[in-house]
């Protein structure tokens, strides 16, 4: 294990064999990059919804409990194209294939077994909805009552994310990414009192938008004119998959007002934004994951730049060539955090250039879970406070040196005497 150039952690390494402090100056260092992203997977989700008992909606399930036959030829399509990917094929590639089918049969006129497919994603699709939600709310009831459980979801969320938002305003800010339907990144974004930049305007109606306008927010300190600070505490974010607050209307997408955790409804079901969707609109199903892509794209594939995925488990084809694309140049580093093993990293490892000088990963559940990779987060990442850390104790000690020669004087003098 050499942190000078890469690190790698796994099940087969002694965890006793980890030097924490070692890794914790490793990653201080790589989270001090020039720039820095961060894509959380369905991990993070999964680690604060065992602490609550309420986790998160398996992708797993299969897109109808009592499928026809056409819909065992949905599954057996979409079990061939994820093993494509090197993973086991999930409800969104189930959807995918359904959408796919449905689209066939309109073309050939067959509209009875149209309406069955697209009924059948309906369903799945407003089953994984509700169950978002009650993941949410099972978050959200914890926090209303003050429960310790809800105490020690924020204090998970307050230690895995503080170390990456809390980067020099000087250097570019933190873009978080996310695959996640849920809005716990926002959950945890009111706890830290961080201010979110992404791509929708408007208050009443936030409305999607195709700028990419560099926006910030600064300051102007007491007594300054003219030179105006960047203010602390501002993410750049961006949710690759949509959200199921996101809503179709028309050609545009607006941000519902749905509570967090709140009741959902019929309507929402047919107008959620979340990827894959039915929409049949090609030019609506590519604009907002298309822009969404190429915000991923601007922001790591650039020199001195430093990648952070948590709980990703890389099955994500459009995000795997992002990320290979980014490892051709030379600058960057990707960090790897899971608690579970990735088959499909290794299939992305066999299909990419990889270099290991460029990687860290830090795979298993002594150090990829969400409490055991924070232990290894740096506590302070500032460069003021470090720098005026240093320059006090090489201050002190220049005077406890003058004040120790004056003393060392003082005696040599009184014994001549």
């Amino acid at each position: 294990m050499g942190v000078d150039s890469s690190l790698t952690w796994d099940e087969e390494t002694p965890l006793a064999s980890v030097d924490h402090r070692r890794v914790e100056a490793w990653l201080a260092a790589l989270l001090q990059s020039e720039r820095l992203s961060l894509l959380i997977g369905n991990g993070l989700s999964s680690a604060v919804g065992h602490m609550t008992n309420s986790p998160p909606p398996s992708m797993q399930g299969q897109i109808s409990d009592s499928p026809t036959d056409i819909l065992d030829n949905v599954l057996s399509h979409a079990e061939s194209t994820a093993k494509k990917l090197g993973r086991d094929s999930n409800l969104e590639d189930e959807i995918r294939s359904a959408m796919v089918l449905a689209d066939g049969l309109e073309v050939l006129g067959k509209a009875a077994e149209e309406r069955a497919v697209r009924a059948a994603i309906e369903s799945a699709m407003a089953a994984l909805l509700e169950g978002v939600l009650k993941f949410e709310k099972g978050i959200w009831d914890e926090h209303l009552n003050a429960t310790p459980t809800a105490k020690k979801v924020a204090h998970a969320l307050l230690r895995f994310l503080t170390p990456f938002v809390s980067r020099p305003v000087q250097r570019d800010r933190l873009h978080m990414f996310t695959t996640n339907y849920d809005r716990l990144l926002e959950y945890a974004a009111d706890l830290l009192g961080l201010r979110l930049i992404d791509r929708f305007e408007g208050q009443l109606h936030p409305r999607f938008t195709a700028s990419r306008i560099n926006l910030d927010l600064h300051y102007s300190p007491p007594g300054v004119r003219g030179e105006p600070r960047l203010l602390d505490g501002v993410v750049r974010y961006s949710k690759l998959h949509g959200s199921i607050d996101w809503q179709f209307n028309g050609h545009d997408i607006y941000r519902a007002p749905i509570p967090f955790g709140g009741p959902n409804n019929e309507e929402h079901h047919r107008r959620a934004v979340i990827y894959p969707n039915p929409a049949k609109d090609v030019e609506t199903l590519a604009y907002p994951y298309a822009e969404l892509f190429r915000d991923l794209a601007a922001a790591v594939c650039r020199p001195n730049t430093t990648l952070v995925t948590f709980g990703y488990g890389f099955g994500d084809s459009h995000i795997n060539r992002v990320i290979g694309d980014m490892l051709r140049v030379p600058s960057t580093h990707l960090v790897v955090i899971s608690r579970d093993p990735l088959v499909a990293l290794d299939a992305f490892k066999d299909r990419t250039l990889y270099p290991e000088g460029q990687t860290t990963e830090l795979i298993g559940p002594g150090v990829g879970g969400l409490d055991e990779f924070s232990t290894f987060l740096p506590s302070l990442i500032s460069d003021r406070v470090l720098d005026a850390q240093f320059d006090y104790l090489n201050r002190r000690a220049k005077l406890d040196e003058i004040l120790q020669q004056d003393e060392t004087v003082d005696e040599t003098r009184d014994s001549k005497r």
